[in-house]
């Protein structure tokens, strides 16, 4: 004499109603997925958020426009304020500031677009260059010689109030 049914195991036998003890187990089981999903989707929104979110960017304070003298790149160094995620962090930055004429500013972020060295201004020969790999750029970040693949690389910047603003942001490859 067999126990089991013929039918398939967990199966319900087909067209005999459900049993009051696999309704309760149907009825606890959907309350308890309703209420693990509603727990659930709060949680995982606040742990995702910040990869939704878009922050406008940090602009520092670098130099006063009176500083930068027409016709000569300067260097600056700055502090950025960088966010990541919930975390601020405050990181050593420079850049190179031109004063093309007494209001018209171009501000380059300080590696060369061949392989990130640092470059300085030949005043003498009157060009940006890299000695890593001889790499030269004018005045205006165009590539004048060497390996460089493209431009200078122009950081983000707006004006107020008499101060230079870099959000340390690139706005374009040479751009």
């Amino acid at each position: 004499m067999s126990f089991y049914r013929k039918d398939e195991p967990g199966e319900e036998p087909a067209g005999e109603p459900v049993s009051r003890k696999r309704f309760l187990a149907y009825l606890v089981g959907g309350i308890s997925g309703v209420i693990a999903a509603t727990v659930a989707t709060p949680l995982v929104g606040y742990f995702l958020s910040p990869l939704w979110r878009k922050h406008p960017p940090i602009f520092t304070p670098v130099a006063r426009v009176e500083e930068i003298p027409v016709g000569e790149p300067t260097f600056i160094t700055y502090e950025q304020r960088v966010r990541d995620g919930w975390y601020i962090s405050t990181l050593s930055k420079g850049a190179w500031i031109v004063n093309k004429n007494n209001g018209e500013f171009i501000v380059y972020d300080p590696r060369c677009t061949h392989l990130n060295c640092p470059y300085y201004w030949d005043r003498d020969k009157g060009m940006f260059q890299c000695p890593c790999h001889d790499g030269k750029f004018d005045m205006d970040g165009n590539v004048i010689g060497g390996p460089p693949p493209r431009p200078l690389d122009r950081l983000e910047f707006t004006i107020e109030k008499g101060s230079i603003l870099v959000s340390g942001q690139t706005v374009g490859e040479g751009a």
